[in-house]
């Protein structure tokens, strides 16, 4: 495996999540991946078989709230930028609409989360909505391209919790600026894009990216994972500014005897702190670090506390008990052993290419 390349795409994402809905239930995979190759790629492939292509399509839709609660959906500005922040979501519920003349998948989402931009600097926020997506699919090459398109969007609701630069705040009240506006806007905006969930073949392997990606391509990660005999459940690239952290995750580690594993490359800044800790602490951590300024303490010792530093690699195991897990990297003197300089104008944001991966401890 080794890093590359551009940066990595997209916006606000809360559906992204739902990758789950293709992951869930292994024997219902398996029947899925069966039929399939039984039926052929042309047959399931033509537009006009659409009660077919339904019922392949909700093989494992049950958990596409189950997984859209369990990890953060990446926020970004633009496709060639990195993660600016998450989407947590605390609330989902879904439908799925098998009419004939309305076949279509209806979410109702809520959640909080936070985002950084140069005027607001950290942006903590909570919102509500609805998302229909309309779903489809295309067979190559032995892979299957899930499209959920989004036939209505709705972002009920958009608060922000906390604008961490006090002149942005002002200036935005002298200037009408309302931040809850703007921010339901992008919101919905980047939901109209839809996402892409692609399996890769019929050992279960899954990616997705968001919007509608082409038949024959993957999207970008920054790092290649040819062969491993562990479960990679990242693979993106974040930018972290000074006195900020970012909350990846959370994972799950199926057994006692399992271990998660790190691969990390630093730019921008000389170094920025590495930390896992269970959910439970991370979740306090998250919560004050949505609705107050400054980046949040750890309230105890964390399994994992290092530091990650510039042109050096980064490979660590950490095995871990039967649970869920945060990789949380702070770019502040708030948590992890190292201390980079106060103050916005020595703004080196830490770029941080980064892999996690799930397996049997060694």
């Amino acid at each position: 495996m080794h890093a590359s390349g551009h940066r990595a795409g997209a916006a606000i994402a809360v559906a992204v999540a739902a990758i789950g809905a293709l992951t869930g239930c292994p024997s219902r995979e398996a029947v899925g991946a069966s039929a399939l190759t039984v039926l052929g790629a042309g047959v399931v492939n033509d537009p006009r078989n659409k009660s077919l292509r339904f019922d392949v399509l909700k093989f494992g839709l049950e958990r596409f709230c189950a997984e859209m609660q369990r990890a953060g959906a990446a926020v970004k500005l633009a496709d060639d930028q990195p993660v600016i922040g998450r989407f947590f979501a605390d609330g989902c519920s879904q439908q799925v609409l098998d009419d004939p003349k309305r076949q279509s998948i209806v979410v109702q989402f809520s959640g909080k989360g936070y985002a950084w931009t140069n005027v607001s600097r950290r942006l903590g926020f909570t919102s509500a909505g609805l998302l229909e997506l309309k779903p489809d699919f295309k067979v190559h090459d032995g892979a299957m391209y899930v499209y959920f398109r989004p036939k209505q969007v709705d972002a009920a609701s958009f608060e922000r919790r906390v604008v961490e630069s006090a002149f942005a705040t002002a200036g935005a009240a002298a200037a009408g600026v309302d931040f809850d506006r703007v921010g339901r806007r992008i919101l919905a905006g980047q939901l109209a894009r839809g996402f892409t969930v692609i399996r890769i073949d019929d050992s279960g392997e899954t990616d997705f990216g968001l919007g509608i990606i082409p038949v024959g391509e993957r999207p970008f990660r920054p790092f290649r994972v040819e062969r491993s005999e562990h479960r990679t459940v990242a693979n993106d690239r974040t930018e972290v500014h000074s006195q900020q952290q970012d909350y990846i995750g959370a994972f799950e580690i199926e057994d006692d005897d399992q271990a998660v594993y790190l691969n990390l490359v630093l730019e921008g800044a000389p170094t920025v702190d590495v930390l896992v800790v269970q959910k439970a602490m991370g979740d306090m951590m998250l919560e004050r670090y949505v609705t107050e300024a400054g980046p949040a303490k750890l309230p105890a010792a964390p399994f994992l506390d290092d530091v990650l530093a510039q042109g050096q690699p980064f490979r660590r195991y950490v095995p871990l008990p039967k649970g869920q897990y945060y990789l949380v990297l702070d770019h502040s003197q708030a948590a992890g052993r190292s201390q980079p300089p106060q103050g916005q104008r020595d703004d080196r944001a830490a770029r941080v290419d980064y892999l996690v991966q799930v397996g049997d401890a060694p």
